[in-house]
């Protein structure tokens, strides 16, 4: 058995120490390590560069209760948006909220006063976003499974299991640990099913990711293929306004939505939340990985200044 910082080996299993997620050894994981690897080093060379010419950081911010690792998302973003990850939260100007963890009974205390992205996303279980989809939506994800009639998914409460699996409702005595949703076609030309991962950045939604798979991994995190298109590409001006609103409902500044399209009705599902989001996927190509991140620091620039610009408001207030 090896450990090595937050993951076990366990044979030809790597388990993730957090979330207790299983993660298969496999040639394609070992092909996805070197591509993050490669990217990691592409990033940390701008960061070099950056550095050498004595550029100062747009800002510096601290993360709480943990630092993230470089193949989270935000972790290249920062660098491309020019914001300093510090480890003293008194130097910081601002903080982040960041743990592997979908549910907490109240949110954690931010090191000070100064604003903290993602501070309030501290419940993120799959009856939580089912009942704010409902909220803003207007129609129902979670399905009730003694009384409902045809076939449902039944999955974890827990983020990032990837066990979900189709049942035949109604069901005497379903799962008290597990939750029941609508089973969404989101299969396109009868072959692929699409999950339209949507980044959202301070409510605003820089691109999405068009995610394919095939039938037999539908509920699993393993596309053979990823797209990045506008968002007017895949969802209405409507769809992406409440979007946006579930979101800030979820108090959700920086993360990944997972969004699905019924192809019966053409109804779009947001079946999960991600507030420590991985990426960008890697079966995306070195040049759109870098279009993604770049997009996203974009984003997540206006917002850092934003929360500049207000913090500074108030203080000059004061």
């Amino acid at each position: 058995m090896a450990v090595f910082g937050n993951y076990e080996l366990q044979g030809n299993v790597i388990i993730a120490k957090e979330t207790g997620t299983h993660i298969p050894v496999t040639k394609k994981l070992v092909k996805d390590v070197v591509r993050v690897t490669s990217f990691v080093w592409f990033v940390n060379a701008l960061k070099a560069t950056r550095f050498m010419r004595g550029q100062e950081p747009r800002a510096k911010i601290s993360f709480f209760p943990k630092k993230p690792n470089s193949f989270y998302a935000i972790w290249p973003v920062c660098q491309m948006a020019n914001v300093k990850i510090v480890d003293d939260p008194q130097e910081a100007d601002l903080h982040f909220y960041f743990e592997d963890r979908e549910f907490l009974t109240a949110p954690r205390p931010a090191p000070s006063t100064k604003h903290a992205f993602n501070a309030g996303c501290y419940d993120i279980r799959k009856s939580v976003v089912a009942r704010t989809f409902k909220e803003v939506f207007g129609y129902n994800l979670a399905v009730d499974p003694k009384t409902y009639t045809g076939p449902a998914v039944e999955k974890s409460e827990a983020n990032g299991k990837h066990d979900g699996r189709i049942v035949q409702c109604p069901l005497e005595d379903p799962r008290e640990d597990r939750v029941y949703q609508v089973l969404v076609d989101n299969t396109f030309d009868g072959k692929d099913y699409i999950d339209i991962r949507t980044p959202i950045v301070g409510g605003t939604i820089p691109f999405v990711y068009i995610k394919h798979r095939y039938h037999d991994e539908r509920f699993l995190n393993d596309n053979h293929q990823v797209d990045i298109v506008e968002p007017d590409t895949m969802l209405s001006p409507e769809e992406q306004k409440n979007i946006i609103r579930f979101a800030k409902l979820m108090q959700l500044d920086f993360g990944g939505l997972d969004v699905l399209r019924n192809r019966t009705d053409g109804k779009i599902y947001i079946v999960d939340v991600n507030k420590t989001d991985m990426g960008p996927p890697t079966a995306l190509s070195g040049k759109d990985k870098l279009i993604a991140i770049r997009g996203l620091a974009e984003a997540f620039s206006k917002l850092v200044d934003s929360k500049l610009t207000a913090s500074k408001s108030l203080t000059e207030k004061v």
